[in-house]
């Protein structure tokens, strides 16, 4: 459980970033770890409310729904709250591209990271 309510935490980051400081951002992890995690996780995994929505009730594959869709919550209200990134895009050019194999390295390094995760997580 640690881990999946880690990665929720570490989704909002990718949306926050360069728009909040440390601890903001600290402060929202705990936040989101201490309350918000654990009330969605109780109301969907293990019997929660949302098991008796329907005859099916709810299935969440190796727990992705819920970690991605609370991460992903998160941080859409993080980027409204915490507005544009101030000066980003007034001069693109001074941004250098990134370097081509080391996001395709860095792409294989997750690839390889969520392979282990998700079919762990069924074990």
């Amino acid at each position: 459980q640690w881990a999946f309510c880690s990665a929720a935490s570490t989704i909002v980051s990718g949306g926050v970033a360069e728009r909040v400081n440390f601890m903001g951002y600290a402060f929202f992890s705990v936040l989101m770890t201490c309350v918000i995690y654990p009330v969605v996780v109780a109301s969907s995994w293990g019997g929660g409310w949302l098991a008796t929505v329907n005859e099916v009730g709810y299935m969440d594959f190796a727990g992705s729904g819920v970690v991605h869709m609370v991460g992903g919550v998160g941080a859409l209200v993080g980027a409204i709250v915490a507005g544009p990134r101030v000066g980003r895009f007034d001069r693109p050019e001074a941004f250098a591209p990134h370097s081509l194999p080391l996001v395709v390295l860095g792409t294989f390094i997750l690839w390889f990271g969520w392979y282990g995760f998700n079919c762990g997580s069924t074990l």
